[in-house]
């Protein structure tokens, strides 16, 4: 990686990540930071690229998929894709490098956090939009403009897109009012349209084309704010709350923050028809406020709903992971898993696949065995399975 991008990110991740160990919050398990160490120290960089920097042999880890990735999605990636990595190295002749769980949590945390970063966006095709959607129709920016509504130029301190969502979403209903006395409709924006919005609003202050910074949040205060200002009244998590609006837990959301304050503005109109009609005035939101609440939403793409433990039990059977490994005291060709019992976790795995994949691999080439492949579901159900540290049903003839 280029010294100028790392510090860069090095920057920006502790906005996303573990917060200070006196306030206990997390974005998600972990410290990104020092995630970003493991990436470099253990060789990942020499492939994989994060954010354009870096190896181009394999995929960029801060773009592929294009969806977010929670724990479980990362392992069963990390799983599935496991022997053509260790095949490539080996053809390669590197050192097989090994990780602690500690040094797992940093860098799924470090993975997961710098996916919800933007690319730098687009100045010129921003202010294009700017014409395109009719926003000149309002406001005023360098020269052009109407100037009903603020000058955009006093928004160039709103240089990350919390700030910009926390923004939009104070003034929006105003807005709203202020198009529909002047016959115009709610526009529509997509993709990373306000990361390009965004760019172009700060050349106007001659802020220098760098990713912008979120602010620093906290996930728990989040959650209490997803209480006290109304959202749970409307969204449910997973079945748990309201039921006017979608279930956030089901629901897919966007990855990046510049993503999030796209679909916040597209769907503002509805919430605040929904408050209407809950006779509940639209809350206001601090930065900081703001901040908190997406970190909330963003943590809650990173937990799985809790796994099955009779479905994991038909997994482990299945894949046949019992032909090696038994999941509680009993005698099995592989290490007994019967320490997971209350320790199980995806992260766990991941540190456990990494560091004894090739020997696993190695063994069932010889007992020409297919490596299993599994859905991010059954490493959920797996870890619940594992966790409770149950014994599978014995097949016929005795044997697991």
């Amino acid at each position: 990686m280029k010294t100028g991008v790392l510090i860069l990110i090095l920057s920006a991740l502790p906005l996303l990540g573990a917060e200070t160990v006196s306030r206990g919050a997390y974005f998600v398990p972990g410290d990104p930071k020092a995630g970003m160490r493991v990436f470099l120290d253990k060789g990942c960089a020499r492939c994989h690229a994060v954010l354009g920097e870096g190896g181009r042999t394999a995929p960029d880890l801060a773009r592929v998929p294009a969806g977010h990735l929670s724990a479980a999605e990362a392992v069963a990636a990390m799983w599935n894709h496991a022997p053509a990595m260790w095949n490539k190295m080996r053809v390669e002749r590197l050192n097989l490098p090994r990780f602690s769980d500690p040094e797992m949590t940093n860098l799924f945390a470090f993975l997961y956090s710098v996916r919800s970063l933007d690319e730098p966006g687009d100045p010129e095709r921003g202010r294009r939009l700017l014409s395109d959607k009719k926003c000149l129709e309002c406001h005023a920016v360098s020269s052009a403009g109407r100037g009903a509504g603020p000058d955009l130029r006093t928004w160039t301190s709103h240089r990350n897109p919390v700030s910009w969502i926390q923004a939009m979403w104070n003034h929006g209903l105003a807005m709203r009012s202020l198009m529909a006395a002047r016959g115009l409709s709610w526009p529509e924006f997509k993709d990373n349209d306000m990361t390009d919005i965004i760019a172009y609003i700060r050349t106007l202050a001659g802020v220098p084309k760098t990713r912008a910074n979120p602010r620093l949040a906290n996930a728990e205060a989040g959650a209490r704010l997803f209480e006290q200002k109304g959202c749970a009244t409307c969204h449910s998590f997973r079945g748990a709350g309201g039921k006017g609006g979608p279930d956030l837990g089901v629901r897919p959301l966007p990855r990046t923050l510049g993503q999030f304050a796209t679909l916040m503005w597209n769907h503002a109109p509805a919430m605040w028809s929904s408050m209407q009609a809950h006779k509940m005035a639209p809350p206001q939101f601090s930065n900081q406020e703001m901040a908190d609440l997406i970190a909330h939403l963003f943590t809650q793409r990173y937990f799985e709903a809790s796994g099955n433990a009779d479905r994991g039990r038909r997994v482990f059977e299945e894949k046949g992971c019992g032909s090696c490994h038994s999941p509680g005291a009993g005698a099995a060709r592989g290490p007994s898993l019967a320490a997971w019992r209350g320790a199980a976790s995806p992260v766990r795995l991941a540190a456990a696949l990494w560091n004894h994949g090739p020997l696993m691999l190695g063994t069932m080439e010889r007992r020409q065995i297919p490596w299993p492949r599994f859905l991010p579901a059954e490493v959920a159900d797996l870890m619940e399975f594992l966790g409770a540290g149950q014994r599978p049903r014995q097949r016929a003839g005795g044997k697991p």
